[in-house]
């Protein structure tokens, strides 16, 4: 069955994971064994540890109302329960997004937020935490008359005048009838927690309501849709692409002249309508085929990224257990590509991003540590030479390398002064991205705009407020740029007098903060200047701002900080490292010199010790190489362990 398909993508996907999990807890001891686990490495490894360990992957459904989202999720995820699990009777239709998971440590429950917290000044990500604005209903998985009626919930609706229904931001133009009154969801956010065994390894689905209610929940438009791993979008075989469906499209899924977003896929459905028994097979697959053209040529998207289905059957089918109808339907060909892209896009973020941060620090090390063989070289080349030396040769010697000695030291001071200078700009880098000072600007904006009784001064307020931010990144991009100017200095100047095999120091950019930050005034902008922001009522845009684009402003700060701050304390550890491991190979140079005035046998066993030294080294290198081509392998799984050579 297709659902053993996804199943089993899923679970392949689960076991790739923990056999990298396994591979990254092996490394670190064995970096700390070897005196390998510095700052670059442990960040690398813990990001990629918490990469790992988030067991979700996120399908969104979106699309306009009646195009037969939730059907799709019955048939897709649900048809065994032998029925209909969520509600899509005709004049029923999910009027709120619905979050479905499966959270083994609580009983089954639909939880459900009242659609008067948008009054609230509170976003949606902290009222997830806040368990006394839910209401919870606890669920009976072996009652499916029971169940099917509490999840009609999900479908209710309720009649509110023309302004209860603007200071919930949930009318926005002119009705066109006379009537005082306006329909408006119940609920403003479902969570479902039902037990699945897709759900229980890690799949979640968030199904979303049509246009007004996507637009309505900026937190669903900016960060639940973008963040879904793949997206359905929804479209009805009878319909076509309408205005809505493509304001949707343009808006909320693939916005115009951006690249194209990974994991979308373009669901055709309800293409029984067009099952014509007066018409041939051949001619009925002919106008699908050319309906799926021509939604492609108008979204803009490859004709391999459009499925035609028909949900409706492909639940009815399955069911019935009918392979017939299921074939016809479509539904496997959707289930199978869906799976490949679930999977393969979060792997490939893994992949690309966790993974890559690893293999990085690991070649930072293979360089330190071919730094350290070629030390030990020269050291067990010049106690070799010293085997036909008279003792007036090694004192000679002796004086040479304590003059070397005394001439570092002068390096050491010029790092340490360098070093001061890096962390005084460093603390006007991170002064320049504190978020209790940028609070302190926000509750001034927020008062601003509190008090501003016209469009125009609440939208000068809106300005002023990213005036403020981007002035706070341009000082934080001149102290990078002048941390990062300083940083390569040092480094070539320990690598031209002193010959250092260093890796390329660690840079933090600001530049990628930045462009976030351009798109989000960009967004706000258009916020500003929207037709639906001029006809809300002035405290709901309020509100409506601050939990939405000043929420991701603050995030946005808040990450360049904590970036900024990790650099700022370990971007010189790979130099202090080579700094004092340099001191140290002169200092022990001085002693065997020493020693070696008074005894050649000691000379031996420090030669003897240099070259085991060297066979642990070569053998670290050859133990890292390894991690790297198991970290590189793609979606398999492996049991290997890192060697630990003596």
């Amino acid at each position: 069955m297709s659902e053993t398909k996804l199943s089993d993508q899923l679970g392949q996907f689960n076991a790739w994971k923990q056999a990298r999990m396994r591979l990254l807890q092996q490394l670190q001891p064995w970096l700390k064994q070897h005196g390998l686990f510095t700052s670059e490495a442990r960040n690398a490894i813990d990001r990629a540890m918490q990469s790992l360990k988030n067991d979700h992957v996120t399908v969104a459904v979106a699309g306009e109302f009646s195009r037969g989202k939730t059907e799709l999720i019955n048939a897709l995820f649900f048809a065994d329960h032998g029925r209909r699990l969520l509600p899509t009777d005709a004049g029923r239709t999910t009027m709120c997004p619905t979050e479905i998971i499966c959270d083994t440590d609580e009983p089954p429950y639909l939880r459900l937020l009242p659609i008067e917290t948008r009054r609230q000044d509170v976003s949606l990500n902290e009222l997830r935490g806040q368990d006394h604005q839910w209401q919870t209903i606890e669920l009976e998985l072996g009652d499916p008359d029971a169940l099917a009626e509490r999840l009609m919930l999900l479908t209710e609706s309720r009649q509110v005048r023309r302004r209860e229904a603007a200071e919930l931001g949930l009318f926005h133009e002119p009705d066109s009838n006379d009537s005082d009154l306006i329909s408006i969801p119940r609920w403003r956010l479902a969570r479902l927690n039902i037990r699945h065994p897709l759900l229980a390894q890690g799949l979640r689905i968030l199904d979303t309501p049509g246009l007004n209610a996507i637009g309505s929940e900026p937190e669903l438009t900016y960060e639940m849709l973008p963040a879904a791993h793949a997206v359905l979008f929804v479209l009805g075989a009878d319909t076509g692409v309408t205005r809505s469906d493509l304001e949707i499209w343009r808006k909320f899924i693939q916005r115009p002249n951006q690249q194209q977003r990974p994991g979308v896929m373009v669901i055709l459905n309800k293409t029984d309508t067009l099952w014509d028994e007066l018409r041939s097979a051949g001619h009925i697959a002919e106008s699908i085929i050319k309906q799926c053209q021509d939604v492609a040529k108008t979204l803009g998207v490859s004709p391999r990224q459009i499925f035609a289905t028909s949900a409706q059957k492909a639940l009815l089918a399955r069911v019935k257990s009918d392979p017939a109808l299921e074939h016809r339907s479509g539904i496997a060909s959707v289930e199978k590509h869906l799976g490949d892209v679930m999977v393969n896009n979060r792997m490939r973020l893994i992949q690309d991003e966790y993974t890559h941060m690893v293999n990085e620090a690991i070649e930072a090390l293979e360089i330190i540590i071919r730094g350290r063989l070629e030390r030990n070289e020269r050291q067990k080349q010049s106690l070799s030479d010293l085997a036909g030396k008279s003792d007036s040769a090694i004192e000679s010697m002796l004086a040479a390398t304590q003059s070397d000695y005394r001439q570092y030291q002068a390096s050491i001071d010029a790092y340490k002064q360098g070093l001061a200078v890096f962390r005084k700009h460093g603390e006007a880098l991170l002064s320049g991205l504190d978020v209790q000072t940028l609070e302190k600007t926000l509750r001034e904006i927020h008062q601003t705009m509190t008090g501003a009784w016209t469009t125009y001064g609440l939208k000068d307020a809106m300005l002023k407020l990213f005036e403020d931010i981007n002035a706070r990144i341009e000082v934080a991009a001149k102290q990078t740029q002048a941390m990062r100017r300083l940083l390569r200095n040092m480094h070539r100047r320990f690598q031209s007098e002193h010959h250092f095999k260093l890796p390329p120091p660690p840079m933090f950019s600001i530049v990628k903060h930045q462009v976030e930050l351009s798109l989000l005034d960009q967004e706000a902008d258009i916020f500003r200047k929207s037709m639906r922001t001029t006809l809300m009522e002035q405290h709901f845009v309020t509100k409506r701002y601050f939990s939405t684009i000043v929420t991701r402003a603050r995030h946005i700060i808040s990450v360049a900080h904590d970036e900024a701050n990790h650099w700022h304390d370990t971007a010189m550890m790979p130099l202090a490292m080579e700094v004092k491991e340099y001191r140290d190979t002169l200092a022990q140079q001085i002693l065997d010199l020493r020693r070696a005035g008074d005894s050649r046998k000691t000379v031996q066993q420090r030669i003897l010790m240099l070259q085991r030294g060297n066979n642990s080294l070569r053998g670290q290198l050859t133990s890292l190489h390894k991690v790297q081509q198991l970290l590189a392998a793609p979606g398999r799984a492996t049991t290997d362990h890192i060697s630990h050579p003596h």
